[in-house]
C-alpha cells in the first residue's frame, strides 16, 4: 500500500497518521482511474426543520445516501460504507435515530460490488467521512481494509456525553456499528492517501469534530468533490445553514467555506451525498466517472 504520510504509534498500538495539511497542485496532481456511485439506502425524515433551523418545521423530507468507490491500479478505495446490508427489504426500515428518520435499503452493498466483480476483500481501504450510523453501517464487512478516519472522530465518539441527546444517541450507535477495526489509520487534518494527489481527504469538521470529505481528480471529469455531510442539501450550501445536530457551527461554516475555496481552485464539481434531487442525475454502478 501507498500511504505517503508520516506516522507514529499511539499508546494503545493505533497508527496515528500525520499530514501536512496542504491540498494537492492543481496542476500537478496524479489521476485516479474510476469513480463509481453506490447506492447505500434512502431515508424519509419527519422534520426537515432538523437540517434547516428555522424553516420548513414538520415537513418531511427524502434524503438519498450514497457511497463512492474509486480505483486507482490495483487498488480500492471505499468512501463510507452506508446503511447496514441487514437492513435490505426490511418493510420497518432501520434508524439511527428511530423518533426522527428511518433509512430503507433496496440493494445491499455487497451485491453491487459483486455487480462489477469485486468482493469485499478485493477493497484496499475504507474511507470514513464521519462516524454517524448511515455512513459506518457496513464496515464490519471490510476487516481486511484498512479504515482511514479523522483521529479527532474517534476521540469523539467515546467522549463524554452532551446536552444534545440526539448527538448522544448517534455516539453510542457509532460505538457499537464501529467497535475496533482490525486495521484503523487515524489521520490529522488533510491526507494525500495514495502520495500523487490523485485522492484527498479533506478535514471539514463541524457536523462532527473529525469530519472529512473527498476530492478526487479524474482525466476526463477533472475534479470531483465529495461532501461527506459538510452540507446536505445544496440550498444550504448556499445559505450556509447549519442542522442543530452540527456539533460547531463556526466550524461548519468555515469547512463550507473551505469546499468553496476548493471549488473555486481545482474547478470542482461538489457530489452532494444526501441531497436525493442531485443523486438521482448522478451515474450509477456500473457506470462510472473516469
Amino acid at each position: 500500500m501507498s500511504f505517503l504520510v508520516a506516522a507514529s504509534l499511539h499508546l494503545d498500538g493505533t497508527l496515528i497518521a500525520t499530514a501536512d495539511s496542504r491540498l494537492p497542485d492543481a496542476t500537478g496532481a496524479g489521476f485516479a482511474d474510476k469513480l463509481y456511485r453506490l447506492d447505500c439506502g434512502h431515508s424519509l425524515a419527519n422534520d426537515e426543520s432538523v437540517w434547516t433551523p428555522g424553516e420548513n418545521v414538520g415537513r418531511s423530507i427524502e434524503f438519498s445516501s450514497t457511497c463512492w468507490l474509486i480505483q486507482r491500479g490495483s487498488e480500492w478505495l471505499l468512501w463510507d460504507t452506508g446503511v447496514p446490508d441487514s437492513a435490505l427489504n426490511d418493510p420497518k426500515g432501520w434508524s439511527t435515530l428511530p423518533e426522527l428518520i428511518v433509512y430503507h435499503l433496496d440493494k445491499t452493498l455487497t451485491d453491487q460490488l459483486a455487480a462489477i466483480a469485486l468482493k469485499t476483500s478485493d477493497i484496499t481501504y475504507v474511507a470514513l467521512s464521519h462516524t454517524h450510523g448511515d455512513h459506518i453501517g457496513n464496515v464490519r464487512l471490510f476487516p481486511n481494509a484498512t479504515v482511514l478516519m479523522q483521529r479527532a472522530e474517534y476521540a469523539w465518539i467515546s467522549s463524554p456525553d452532551g446536552p444534545n441527546d440526539n448527538v448522544n444517541q448517534l455516539k453510542a450507535l457509532a460505538r457499537k456499528l464501529l467497535d475496533t477495526p482490525r486495521h484503523l489509520k487515524l489521520l490529522e487534518g488533510d491526507t494525500d492517501v495514495f502520495g500523487d494527489g490523485s485522492v484527498t481527504l479533506v478535514s471539514t469538521p463541524g457536523h462532527t469534530p473529525g469530519s472529512q470529505s473527498l476530492l478526487i481528480h479524474l482525466k476526463i471529469s477533472g475534479f470531483i468533490i465529495l461532501s461527506g455531510d459538510v452540507v446536505h442539501l445544496e440550498e444550504s450550501f448556499e445559505k450556509n445553514t447549519v442542522p442543530s445536530l452540527n456539533t460547531d457551527k463556526a466550524a461548519s461554516i468555515a469547512s463550507m467555506d473551505k469546499i468553496r475555496q476548493m471549488i473555486a481552485t481545482y474547478k470542482a464539481k461538489l457530489f452532494i451525498n444526501h441531497d436525493k434531487a442531485q443523486s438521482e442525475t448522478l451515474k450509477l454502478l456500473p457506470a462510472f466517472y473516469d
